[in-house]
């Protein structure tokens, strides 16, 4: 079963690029938002290893018990990177001003917008992120015995 684990990293790569605008764009988020782009990083680079590990095929039923668990992982996250990415397209904010210049997008607004739909969603986006790297290493940590 190949699940494609190194283009899910890069989309988690992907992603924390889109976030690094949201970081520059409003400094009164950029601690939040630089911490969400360090948990995207370690979850690329947590299925970068796991994509190794399977690779390696050396770990007998651990690596069944893997690959039954990103059945559960991995769409999940996939839809959380895409409603990530789709932050611009997203906000209910109906009246859009003019960001700093004319034609930027108010990027705290849609920041908002995004944090209140992960948290209706019920898991706020942080938490979200940091569940995904905690269960992404402890698959590797199966693995490992």
């Amino acid at each position: 079963m190949d699940w494609r684990l190194l283009d899910y990293a890069k989309d988690a790569e992907d992603t924390a690029a889109t976030l690094r605008t949201f970081a520059i764009e409003i400094p009164q988020y950029r601690k939040d938002i630089t911490g969400d782009v360090a948990e995207l990083h370690a979850i690329s680079h947590a299925l970068q290893t796991l994509h190794e590990e399977l690779e390696l095929s050396r770990h007998g039923r651990a690596s069944g018990q893997v690959l039954k668990d990103l059945e559960i992982c991995i769409p999940s996250l996939g839809y959380t990177l895409d409603d990530v990415r789709d932050m611009f397209n997203n906000s209910k904010r109906s009246s859009r001003l003019p960001g700093a210049f004319p034609g930027t997008p108010q990027y705290a607004e849609m920041w908002e917008d995004a944090l209140a739909d992960f948290k209706t969603q019920g898991i706020a986006l942080p938490q979200r992120l940091g569940y995904f790297r905690t269960y992404l290493q402890g698959m590797y940590d199966e693995l490992q015995g």
